[in-house]
C-alpha cells in the first residue's frame, strides 16, 4: 500500500511539472488558448463550444478565432439598437460590426490575434485605414534560421528576430512585453518610431487574450503607422508568415525602442 501511495504521489508531481511547463511555453509563444475566463471545467459545466466569429451560447457571449481559440463571457448586454455589447472587452472584444444575432464581427480574426479592437481610431491619412491592404507590401514565409527555433512561427518570435540585439524573448507573453522591457534596460513609450516593437494589449486592434506584437516599418501622420508581423491571419499572414497592416496609436498600444 505504501509503495502504491508513493507511486501515485510521484505521478501527480510529474503531472504538475508537465502542466507548469506547458503554461510557460504557451506564454512564451503568445498563444490564444481555448478557454473561458479561467473558470475550472467551464466548458464541461456550461456545454460551451467553438464557432467562428461572434455568437451566443447558453447565455454566454463568445468570439471564436480562426485557429480554434475562443473566449466567452456572461458579462454582456443589448444596446438600444439591438446590438450585443461585451461588458468584458479585454476578454471578448467589441466590434463595430457586431450585430444583434451575436454573429458577424470584422471577419479578420485568426491565430495569434483577435477580431475586434478597443478605442476609437483617429482620422487616417488618404489610402490608409483599418483592414486596408497596404499597397506594395506582400506577405511571405520565413524559416527560423536557428533563432529560437522552438518558438518559430509566432508573433513574439518574429518581433524578437527583427531586434536580435535585445532580450525580447525573455519578456514573457506578448501583452507583458511593454511592462517587462524596462527591467531589461529597454525604453518604452506611446509614440511610434520606425524600427520599434509595437505591443498591443489583449483585444486591442486584433490582439488575442495574451496580446500581440509587431515591428514598426513606417510612420504616417495622425498616429497611424505600418507594421510587419507574424501569426496574424489576414492579408496573406499566418503561422510562420510575415504580413503587413496599418494600425494606429491609442489605448493599449505601446512601443519598445
Amino acid at each position: 500500500m505504501l509503495g502504491t501511495l508513493k507511486t501515485s504521489a510521484a505521478r501527480a508531481s510529474r503531472s504538475v511539472r508537465v502542466w507548469r511547463s506547458a503554461l510557460f511555453v504557451a506564454g512564451m509563444l503568445g498563444l490564444a488558448v481555448a478557454t473561458t475566463q479561467a473558470i475550472p471545467a467551464a466548458h464541461a459545466s456550461t456545454g460551451l463550444r467553438y464557432q467562428r466569429g461572434y455568437y451566443l451560447d447558453n447565455g454566454w457571449y463568445c468570439y471564436g478565432w480562426a485557429n480554434g481559440a475562443y473566449h466567452c463571457t456572461t458579462r454582456w448586454h443589448r444596446a438600444a439598437n439591438g446590438h450585443i455589447v461585451s461588458d468584458n472587452p479585454a476578454w471578448v472584444p467589441n466590434s463595430a460590426s457586431t450585430g444583434g444575432s451575436g454573429h458577424g464581427g470584422s471577419g479578420h480574426g485568426g491565430g495569434g490575434h483577435g477580431g475586434g479592437g478597443t478605442g476609437k481610431a483617429p482620422p487616417a491619412p488618404s489610402g490608409i485605414g483599418p483592414w486596408v491592404r497596404p499597397v506594395g507590401y506582400h506577405a511571405y514565409s520565413m524559416t527560423s534560421h536557428g533563432w529560437y527555433s522552438s518558438f518559430f512561427g509566432w508573433c513574439t518570435w518574429y518581433a524578437s528576430y527583427r531586434r536580435q540585439g535585445e532580450p525580447l524573448m525573455q519578456l514573457g507573453n506578448a501583452a507583458a512585453w511593454a511592462w517587462n522591457a524596462p527591467r531589461h534596460g529597454l525604453h518604452t513609450g506611446r509614440t511610434p518610431a520606425v524600427g520599434a516593437t509595437v505591443v498591443f494589449q489583449p483585444g486591442v486592434q486584433g490582439a488575442s487574450g495574451v496580446g500581440h506584437v509587431g515591428h514598426v516599418e513606417k510612420v504616417y501622420s495622425n498616429g497611424w503607422f505600418l507594421i510587419s508581423e507574424m501569426s496574424f491571419y489576414w492579408n496573406g499572414g499566418g503561422w510562420g508568415r510575415v504580413s503587413f497592416r496599418y494600425v494606429h496609436v491609442g489605448p493599449g498600444v505601446s512601443f519598445i525602442y
